[in-house]
C-alpha cells in the first residue's frame, strides 16, 4: 500500500509539471510557439488564395511584413517566403515604419537581422547589431526553433539592404532575402520575374 501511495503522488505531481498545450501556446517575452510546419496559418491570402506578404497604411506610413523561415524546401529550407539567395524580396520607402511578423516552420533554428546586402551574401557570423535600431529577432546567433516573433523599425536612409539568418554561416549559403530601401512608392514584396510569368 505504502508503494501505491508514493507512485500515486509521484504520479500527480507529474501531470501537475506537464505543461498543457494551451500554456505551451501562450505568448512569452521572445515569441509564441507554433507547431512545426504550420507558420503557413499566420500568411495573409489574396486572390486565388496566393500569400501576401505585405501590407501597408500609406496615411501611417506603416508597412506590416510576414516573413517565414523554411517555407519551403527550397535552398535545403534555408528561405525566407520560399525564396534565397536575395531571389526576391521587399521595396519599403523610406522613412516607414515596418513591423515584422516573423515564424520559423523548422525546428532547426533559424532568425531575422537587417544587414548590408554585401554582408549577407558573404559574412559567416553577422553579429547581433541590425543595420536599422530594431531590426532583429532577439538573440540571431542562437535563432529560435518553431516560433512567431514580432518586431518592428524604422527605414530611415534608401540603399540596399537584406533580410537575412543570423545563425551562423546561413546566410552565407543563401539563407536571405532583399530589403530595397527606396525614395518613394509603395511597400511591396517582390518575386524572381520568371515566377511571376508562370503565375500569370
Amino acid at each position: 500500500m505504502a508503494v501505491m501511495r508514493i507512485f500515486s503522488s509521484l504520479l500527480a505531481l507529474s501531470l501537475m509539471a506537464a505543461p498543457t498545450f494551451a500554456e505551451e501556446a501562450t505568448p512569452s517575452a521572445d515569441g509564441t510557439i507554433i507547431a512545426p510546419g504550420q507558420c503557413h496559418t499566420i500568411v495573409p491570402t489574396g486572390e486565388f488564395g496566393k500569400p501576401v506578404f505585405v501590407t501597408f497604411d500609406a496615411e501611417k506610413k506603416e508597412a506590416y511584413l510576414t516573413i517565414v523561415a523554411t517555407l519551403t524546401d527550397h535552398n535545403y529550407g534555408m528561405n525566407f517566403n520560399g525564396y534565397a539567395k536575395g531571389e526576391a524580396g521587399y521595396t519599403i520607402p523610406v522613412g516607414y515604419k515596418v513591423k515584422v511578423k516573423f515564424c520559423n516552420n523548422s525546428p532547426t533554428p533559424h532568425s531575422l537581422i537587417i544587414v548590408e546586402a554585401s554582408e549577407a551574401k558573404t559574412k559567416i557570423n553577422l553579429g547581433e547589431e541590425p543595420y536599422f535600431d530594431g531590426g532583429m529577432t532577439p538573440d540571431p546567433l542562437k535563432g529560435t526553433t518553431s516560433k512567431i516573433v514580432d518586431f518592428e523599425f524604422v527605414v530611415d536612409e534608401p540603399g540596399k539592404f537584406a533580410f537575412a539568418c543570423g545563425f551562423p554561416t546561413h546566410s552565407a549559403h543563401g539563407h536571405w532575402i532583399r530589403l530595397d530601401v527606396v525614395k518613394d512608392g509603395e511597400p511591396k514584396f517582390v518575386e524572381p520575374e520568371k515566377k511571376m510569368e508562370e503565375e500569370k
